[in-house]
């Protein structure tokens, strides 16, 4: 029988540890990215339904608001029946108009 001669690439049969360590070290990189994008993630939409939130509420306070007796405001067209007013929210942001019988 004649025996089998083997070079390097015959007896190399799996991979070195500094393989398998640079594999692991960039699985981990790609984890750690992920997590910090559902981390900030996270974050953000809590911060957006926070000021759904308090836009909602500044909006339902305006509703009330106009749905409350006499509001002032700054008259945009006066006529002889009717008067057209402009009303704004008590922060400023939130704008109409009213149109009122004289």
């Amino acid at each position: 029988m004649n025996p089998v001669i083997c070079d390097n690439s015959c007896r190399q049969q799996g991979f070195t540890l500094l393989e398998v360590l640079v594999a692991v070290l960039i699985l981990s990189l790609a984890y750690v990215a992920v997590l910090q994008n559902f981390s900030q993630s996270g974050a953000n939409i809590f911060r957006l339904e926070k000021g759904r939130a308090s836009d909602l509420r500044e909006s339902m306070d305006f509703e009330q608001q106009l749905r409350g007796g006499d509001l002032g405001g700054a008259v945009l067209v006066l006529g002889q029946k009717f008067v057209l007013k402009k009303i704004s929210s008590k922060d400023g942001q939130l704008e109409t108009v009213r149109l009122e019988k004289r």
